[in-house]
């Protein structure tokens, strides 16, 4: 069974009917951390680490990516994917402008968008085979697609727990 080396996440124990719930569950929490702690939001609390707005705007893009990718999943035959540049939307500073107040809107919005779409993918259609890039380049489901937002927003909402103990447990 394929699991995350860093939090433990087992695609395979997602059923198609959990995929909502848990993304918009993993969603609230996150923007509720964001709109709790927003002057700890653009903080890093290492050099290794992304803040707690970078988290969730990288969130956020995967869930209006995985969205798209659904469409096309459905859509075409054994489609392939361009990457979403995760790295280099940070590392450019791409999510400069965004503050945690927009992002934990914007989380929501994105969320919903997301669930929506797959909930009404026909379940006949949930197997049908896409090729994914990462973390490597491998045979995938549009179903796998659905649990890896499940991945992707419960991952980074730990990535995000995890700063705001590092950064609250500091001096001031």
């Amino acid at each position: 069974m394929e699991t995350c080396e860093d939090c433990g996440f087992a695609w395979e124990t997602v059923p198609s009917e959990q995929v909502g719930p848990r993304t918009l569950a993993g969603i609230h929490a996150t923007a509720e951390l964001l709109r709790r702690e927003p002057s700890h939001g653009l903080l890093r609390p290492s050099p290794d680490r992304w803040s707690m707005v970078e988290y969730g705007a990288h969130v956020r893009d995967v869930l209006l990516t995985l969205r798209d990718r659904c469409v096309i999943g459905v859509v075409e035959d054994d489609p392939g994917f361009t990457p979403m540049y995760r790295d280099e939307r940070v590392d450019l500073g791409l999510y400069g402008a965004d503050t945690a107040e927009a992002v934990a809107d914007e989380l929501g919005a994105t969320a919903s968008m997301f669930v929506r779409l797959f909930e009404a993918i026909d379940p006949a259609m949930l197997d049908r085979p896409v090729r994914y890039g990462f973390p490597d380049p491998m045979a995938r489901t549009v179903r796998w697609m659905g649990q890896q937002a499940v991945h992707e927003v419960e991952h980074h909402l730990g990535d995000i727990n995890e700063n705001l103990r590092t950064l609250t447990a500091r001096p001031a």
